[in-house]
Order: structure tokens, then sequence, then C-alpha cells
């Protein structure tokens, strides 16, 4: 039996971040944390526990925080680091420092202003109202990787059209995602067509049918060449979505791999109780 699987997609208006390293004292215990092979900076690690703590409200902002001395003895590290993270902080408006009076936290705006109820993935946007933001980076015509190949259910170097897309919201670029679509469906629009027009309804107005589509969701490390167009440090970590979209004959119409900052761009899935063989358990909501 399947069921429908109904995703929120919740643009969040937060700073930019990147993404945590090394040896980490949770704030208010003695536990350490060394994660083994972890090659972000130990200041971005740091960086990122006091930006959570204060986007979720835990320093008040009328008393000042604990001073570079307490949070460098909490967090394990020396000051030069510990100050380094505070700057960066300062600097995106998390903090203000104030000589003589301390460092205190500073109140953000609602990072969840923008929610709707979707069903799949950016191609909604415009749906929701939501004005996105377009770069077509690359547009060719390019045999498919063997990985693309085996998902779309297609001959290995079969010849595809691909694109990379750079997706932006009120100028913050949250998407990065790479398409390869059927070579006799990508011959039907052009460049500029992609810029301004959701790939499913460019694949509709081919005359395609589609009747389902296959999707996963994990996480991955931004590298070099994605990290400077989302704006994030390289390693910083990132949502990735694959999706194939299939015909009435189950051939794969698309193939598309979405790498999203995940401070900009998170899904939600409504849960409903059922009793299972062990007792009650979680169902997706059909």
């Amino acid at each position: 039996m399947s069921c429908l699987i109904d995703y929120n997609l919740i643009l969040l208006d937060f700073h930019p971040v990147d993404y945590p390293a090394s040896k980490l004292t949770i704030p208010g215990t003695e536990t350490s944390l060394t994660p083994m092979h972890d090659p972000t900076p130990l200041y971005h690690r740091i960086y990122l526990a006091l930006r959570e703590d204060i986007l979720n409200g835990a320093f008040s902002f009328d008393a000042p925080m604990p001073s570079e001395i307490e949070l460098a003895s909490r967090f394990g590290v020396s000051r030069v680091t510990l100050r380094r993270t505070l700057e960066r902080l300062d600097a995106e408006g998390l903090i203000k420092r104030a000589r003589g009076r301390g460092t205190f936290a500073q109140r953000q705006p609602d990072a969840r202003a923008t929610r709707a109820d979707i069903r799949g993935l950016v191609e909604n946007l415009l749906a929701m109202g939501l004005r996105t933001e377009v770069t077509v980076l690359e547009f060719s015509y390019d045999p498919m990787p063997l990985n693309v190949a085996r998902a779309m259910k297609q001959a290995p170097d079969t010849t595809a059209q691909r694109a990379v897309r750079l997706r932006s919201y009120e100028g913050k670029p949250f998407s990065y995602a790479t398409t390869h679509v059927r070579e006799d469906i990508g011959r039907s629009y052009d460049r500029e067509a992609m810029a301004d027009t959701s790939l499913l309804r460019l694949i509709e107005r081919a005359g395609a049918q589609i009747t389902g589509a296959k999707q996963s969701v994990s996480a991955t490390a931004a590298d070099r060449r994605v990290g400077d167009l989302l704006g994030v440090d390289v390693g910083a970590p990132l949502l990735a979505v694959t999706r194939v979209v299939f015909d009435q004959d189950g051939q794969g119409l698309e193939h598309i791999r979405a790498l999203y900052r995940p401070d900009m761009y998170e899904f939600e899935l409504d849960l409903t109780p059922s009793v299972g063989p062990g007792g009650t358990q979680w169902s997706a909501s059909a």
C-alpha cells in the first residue's frame, strides 16, 4: 500500500550560515564532543552553537551574555578563537557588543514568515505566490551519467538535456539544482524558458504524461563551487533532494539532484499515529 506524502516547504529568512567542528563543550554541561575527520574550523562550530542558542532565545536580550573568558572556558577554546566567532555573530546582527557593558543577544525577525503547504518541490513555488529568481548556469545536451541513466531506466550514455540552475529568494541563493531530462522532451525548450518556467510545466507542455515520481532526501557537504554560489563555506551541510519523474510506461522523464541551504529551506512531514505490530507507531499522513 502506498500513500501520498505532503511536504510543507518553509523558506527561512535567516542570515547566511556555514556549518561546524573539533572539540566542543555543550553549554551547561561538562560534555565534550570531538568528531573525527571533521575538517570544519572550530570557530565555525562554536558560531553555529551560539547562533542556535541566540535564535532559540537561550540568552536574555536585556542582560549581557557570558563574557569572552566564560565562553572560551565553556567551549574549551582560546579567546582568540572565541573572539573570531563573536566577530561573525556581530557582523550578522545576532549580537551587539557594547564597551564596558558586555555582549548582548539581539532579537531576530520571525524566521518562518513564509510558509505554504505543497505537494512537490520548487516547481510549486510560483503557485504559492513566492517570487524566486532563477539563473541558468549551464545548458547542454550530454550523455547521461551512469547513475542517472539507471535511475531513469535508460540505456547508458543516452543523451539528455542537462541544466544547472541557481534559485534565489529575495536576492538570497538557496538552491543549486542539476537536472537531466529525456532528449525528446529537452529539445522542446531552450535556456531562456528554463529561467522563467518550472521544469514540470515544460515537461507537460512537451506532451509527456507524468504519472509518478520517486524521491529521496538526505544530506551532503558543499564543495567549493556550490559553496561559493550558495554563500556557504566548503564542507557546510546541505539538504540534498534527488527525484526521478516517470511517465505512464514507467520510463524516466526527469532526474533532478537539488542542493538546498538548510537555513533557508526545510521540509515538514505531517504524521498520524497508527497501530502497528508493536503498538502505536507514526505513519505519513495520506
